[in-house]
């Protein structure tokens, strides 16, 4: 009998995505939305490169790419029917297959930017590691990585780590770097919180209020630790790796 995790997973519209999820126009564009300004100047800043999205499911990453003019993408996911609910709406190759295996058999060299959004935490230590290493050699020469992961120094990091039953774990800064060294990424990473991002009046606030509640918690890490951490306070954090 599958696991738990396998089950979830081969079946992840049905017990988790479809909650969220919409087959509309409007759904994939306010989506796309909200990863153009979570992004921001990280998304590719030319059109003509080869975009990868691990775990894509519905493909709301690989329509923000479209939607900003990248030609060449392609999504891979184990759940089908989240694929199938994916196709009417995105032009990219989608394949249904498990991410390294997927990874193992792309040539070297063969993407320019890669996305793992929500992704990295469904993995034991072991496939994460090989995982990033065969990112790292599918990517080209100066092509980046960009994950989101929960974040393990968040007061509330819990939430996130715990929100889904197949996740492993949560992260911190110090586990990238040490992913990095291991698999030879550029050892200067970067790092984006996933809080409020200003687009109106209300979200405007939300920004002033999240400053002040990040400013109180670094004081509380500053007491504890003497070290702020990072700075990186949010439930889910970015994080962009870049291969030398």
């Amino acid at each position: 009998m599958a696991s738990l995790h396998d089950q979830v997973t081969l079946d992840y519209y049905r017990t988790t995505a479809a909650r969220g999820h919409s087959s509309t126009h409007e759904h994939y564009e306010s989506t796309s939305q909200h990863l153009e300004r979570r992004f921001g100047d990280w998304l590719p800043q030319h059109q003509a490169i080869r975009c990868l999205d691990l775990a894509c499911g519905c493909g709301d990453m690989l329509y923000c790419l479209e939607k900003n003019g990248i030609c060449e993408t392609k999504g891979v996911d184990l759940c089908r029917e989240e694929l199938d609910k994916a196709r009417p709406f995105l032009r990219a190759e989608l394949v249904c297959m498990d991410v390294l295996e997927f990874l193992r058999d792309a040539p070297p060299e063969s993407c320019d930017f890669v996305t793992a959004l929500n992704f990295l935490e469904h993995l034991s230590k072991d496939k994460l590691l090989a995982i990033m290493t065969e990112t790292r050699r599918v990517l080209v020469p100066g092509g980046y990585l960009i994950a989101m992961v929960p974040n393990a120094i968040s007061p509330f990091g819990t939430t996130t780590r715990y929100w889904d039953i197949t996740h492993e774990w949560a992260f911190t800064p110090n586990n990238f770097r040490q992913l990095a060294a291991l698999c030879d990424f550029d050892p200067k990473i970067e790092l984006r919180e996933c809080g409020p991002v200003a687009h109106g009046l209300a979200s405007g606030a939300r920004v002033l209020m999240w400053a002040v509640i990040r400013a109180a918690i670094a004081s509380w890490l500053l007491v504890e630790t003497g070290d702020r951490k990072e700075g990186v306070y949010t439930m889910d954090m970015m994080v962009r790796l870049r291969r030398p």
